[in-house]
């Protein structure tokens, strides 16, 4: 009877830390929702974390290191897409999007990730209020391309980085999945910081390392600054800070973010159309270029700017 209670508790035990994962498996563009993998590489983890720091799989998850029979979707520069998970991000932690151009002879669906060609486009981290980390815990998250992106073919890769269980006792955990994009209508920028993944963060960095269960008041995103295109002015610097006076900023770039995050540059609210009675959560998109969407905040927030592309419920 022992064993099988021991047994019991056992697949209890794995059973609640499974349903406590997610994966990245749905992709959005031009306001559709399209099934599970058609533009996402399919991983062939399950919904598990990657861990190990010198793994090719912190590029595009276990078993993306090609697109197989993967689609590749062509957006536009500056066109807004969201990627959602299958169920909603439950740990703690920071949130980042990267994309890497596919050399010359390679295309989204053939390109392994590999060589110095990640640059970062956003970064969502906490915010902090009265002493309380809010962390930006959701099912699905967005974004656009940037306006200045060249044109051609690209990984477009989210990022979840969780730190629920501190470092060293606990080892952060990186749900990670890439899209495969073609861009086009892009401008002349040069993104940067090129970094290679991985590589891209050591094992040292506060944002890794952090306990954010003890004195926990101001939080750095791990990796590179982020390349806003000509939606910034750029800068240098890594990742992006998070201080008790309010909510996730650039560490020297001004970043213009996605579903928890405020730019850094001084925040306008955005002049949006005659309210079509739907209500959208905080965080939720409200408007920006092209969008056709509900434009109501929910009652304490309202529709704030992120450049001329974004907006949303803060």
């Amino acid at each position: 009877m022992k064993s099988i209670l021991s047994v019991a508790a056992s697949l209890a035990a794995l059973s609640t830390q499974v349903s406590g994962h997610y994966i990245f498996d749905q992709f959005t563009y031009g306001g559709t929702l399209f099934p599970a993998y058609q533009y996402i590489r399919k991983n062939t983890n399950d919904n598990s974390p990657v861990t190990d720091l010198t793994s090719d799989d912190l590029r595009c998850n276990v078993g993306g290191e090609t697109g197989g029979s993967t689609q590749t979707i062509t957006v536009k520069a500056g066109a807004a897409f969201s990627f959602t998970s299958d169920i909603a991000v439950y740990h703690d932690g920071p949130l980042s999007m990267y994309m890497a151009k596919a050399p010359s002879g390679t295309t989204a669906a053939t390109f392994d990730g590999s060589g110095q060609v990640w640059f970062k486009i956003m970064d969502l981290g906490p915010t902090f209020a009265s002493g309380t980390a809010t962390w930006p815990l959701a099912q699905t998250y967005s974004y656009h391309i940037p306006s200045a992106l060249p044109n051609g073919d690209y990984l477009l890769r989210i990022q979840q980085l969780a730190i629920h269980n501190p470092y060293p006792a606990g080892t952060p955990q990186f749900y990670i999945e890439c899209a495969q994009v073609t861009v086009t209508g892009g401008g002349s920028g040069t993104p940067s910081p090129l970094v290679s993944i991985p590589g891209f963060i050591t094992g040292t960095e506060p944002g890794y390392t952090v306990n954010i269960y003890s004195d926990f008041t101001n939080y750095t995103v791990p990796g590179p600054a982020v390349w806003a295109g000509e939606d910034a002015t750029g800068g240098s610097g890594g990742g992006s800070a998070s201080t008790p006076a309010g909510p996730t900023s650039a560490a020297s770039t001004p970043a213009s973010t996605f579903a928890t995050s405020v730019a850094s540059t001084p925040v306008k609210t955005s002049t949006v159309p005659t309210s079509t009675g739907a209500v959208v959560p905080q965080y939720g998109q409200c408007g920006g270029t092209g969008w056709t969407g509900a434009i109501q905040c929910a009652a304490g927030t309202k529709c704030t700017a992120s450049g001329s592309y974004y907006s949303q419920c803060l």
